[in-house]
């Protein structure tokens, strides 16, 4: 196999991040925007020692499956991976993604549930986080094409809130209109779906940015404009926001609404970015805890506290965990805006505190565990062993990690009794699955 050759070939399956698999004399390409069953004239564009990547010029067959994106920047732009496919290819694609991790990496032998997915996947984001760049003396702001750092300039993303793209525009036009789009690395943009409150934080290189006064008053004419935040942001790395906060207009925080339930959200706090599908979620993480009033609950990484209020109106008590000091701050304060008095929430290592508490002999009757996309670490999973929880509720962002720890606790004393995936990424190869797991 040569880079610029050219074959014939069918699509057998894809890859965990959507590409299309290959195969040609027994060896698997990669090609971007196949649909399993299609067949298609296909060159190479790069050979490495076990696969290849490749290109498909034309195809041949086309699966009943594909539709045509209705976002214009689709085939550049890395933000999307699944507009291609139908919302029932969408939904079989990432069931078995999950399917694939829970058996191979897992070794469970478990059938993952259906994946509940959203009737109109389009414009369901809360969160905008838009690099910003200046090409031929133009602003532009958009997504990165993929595995890239170049910016595709946009006009809409359909998976954003119209609002986020609204301001996107005001934005874009003021910083060509004074000419300091230079000034700038990313836009932050939050947006309470039920409230329509929004942040707006401009991500800065350097402090002193010209016209700042003007692009504020631009921005803060928008009626639904609640803070005004810009964040210094000197890295040479990937890392979006900066330490250094400055208040420009407003309020600290904005406030959303989940189910009967008010949030204060700040800059830095993690919220799941689709509130619709995030119902969906907790409702589903409450219902594998299975709590009478009479437990008590511990959820590590527990962000400002979402799933530990909900799990409070139906425990007797729980302990949030969560190393981000502003997080613990927000959670504190969306307890008592929520006069929710049994919860507390403390600001440490997820695997320190667990750990402190398996040594104290400290029984937990529920343990629910949201953590990063690098799962739980070793002494997290130990430390929930020695404290012997009836059940353990794990939500995932990612399945593959997601499998590694559940199959280190089903080593250990546990079963997992389900799998349920949850679409909050609806076009984007991410799934998120919430899973029940019982001691044996």
């Amino acid at each position: 196999m040569k880079k610029n050759e050219k074959f014939i070939g069918k699509c057998e399956s894809y890859t965990y991040d959507g590409l299309g698999v290959v195969k040609y004399e027994k060896i698997p390409v990669f090609v971007k925007d196949m649909l399993a069953g299609e067949t298609g004239e296909i060159i190479i564009t790069k050979v490495l020692k076990n696969f290849s990547y490749g290109r498909c010029l034309q195809l041949l067959e086309c699966s009943q499956e594909r539709v045509r994106p209705l976002c214009p920047v689709y085939k550049a732009c890395g933000g999307c991976q699944l507009s291609h496919l139908s919302a029932t290819a969408q939904k079989a694609f990432k069931r078995q993604r999950v399917q694939d991790c829970i058996t191979r990496i897992g070794k469970i032998d478990l059938e993952v549930e259906d994946v509940l997915s959203m009737e109109h996947p389009f414009y369901y984001r809360n969160k905008g986080q838009i690099p910003v760049g200046v090409k031929e003396g133009q602003v532009i702001c958009g997504f990165y094409r993929i595995h890239s750092n170049d910016i595709i300039d946009m006009d809409e993303c359909l998976i954003q809130h119209p609002l986020i793209n609204e301001m996107v525009e005001i934005i874009k036009a003021q910083l060509q209109k004074f000419q300091i789009g230079s000034y700038f690395r990313h836009l932050l943009i939050k947006v309470g779906f039920e409230s329509k409150e929004m942040m707006v934080v401009l991500i800065v290189r350097e402090e002193k940015i010209p016209h700042l006064k003007e692009l504020v008053e631009a921005i803060s004419q928008n009626k639904y404009v609640k803070s005004v935040i810009m964040n210094l942001n000197q890295r040479n790395d990937n890392v979006i926001l900066g330490d250094k906060e400055t208040i420009l207009y407003g309020k600290p925080t904005i406030q959303d609404t989940l189910m009967d339930l008010t949030f204060n959200i700040s800059s830095k706090s993690f919220y799941q970015i689709n509130p619709l599908q995030t119902c969906v979620l907790y409702e589903k993480a409450v219902e594998f805890a299975n709590l009478t009033g009479k437990e008590t609950v511990l959820d590590l990484y527990c962000g400002i506290g979402t799933i530990s209020l909900f799990m409070a109106k139906k425990a007797k008590h729980v302990i949030g965990i969560e190393i981000v000091e502003d997080a613990i701050k927000d959670a504190k304060k969306n307890a008592e805006l929520n006069q929710i008095s049994n919860v507390e929430f403390i600001c440490s290592d997820a695997g320190t505190f667990a750990s402190e508490i398996a040594k104290n002999g400290q029984h937990l009757d529920v343990i629910c565990v949201d953590p990063p996309r690098k799962g739980c670490d070793q002494k997290t999973l130990e430390s929930i062993l020695k404290m012997s929880p009836q059940r353990i509720v794990y939500v995932s962002c990612d399945p593959a990690t997601l499998a590694r720890d559940l199959s280190f606790l089903s080593q250990n004393g546990y079963e997992v009794k389900k799998v349920q995936p949850v679409d909050m990424f609806p076009q984007t190869t991410s799934i998120e699955n919430v899973c029940l797991i019982v001691r044996k």
